[in-house]
């Protein structure tokens, strides 16, 4: 499955290669900053960083994760181990 363009509005990001910017899309904490030791990874639905304290679960097999926003999408169903 395919993320779709659109999420509640909220543009999902290309998958072209291009990554977005490391904040997390749900508390805009700035992940790219050493002084900042919050755990993060790209939701799998939407396509955005989500630092450990927004996440909605993630994949034990793979590491994945999803915000929580994306949490009962289908493209999230794996995603069921909270931090």
């Amino acid at each position: 499955m395919m993320r779709p363009a659109r999420i509640n509005g909220l543009k999902t990001w290309p998958e072209d290669g291009t990554l977005p910017a490391e904040v997390c899309r749900l508390c805009d904490a700035d992940l790219a900053d050493t002084c900042n030791r919050l755990a993060s990874a790209i939701c799998v639905v939407c396509g955005y960083w989500v630092c450990e304290l927004c996440d909605g679960g993630t994949d034990p097999a793979t590491g994945d994760a999803v915000c929580d926003d994306h949490k009962s999408h289908p493209l999230a169903v794996n995603c069921t181990q909270y931090a």
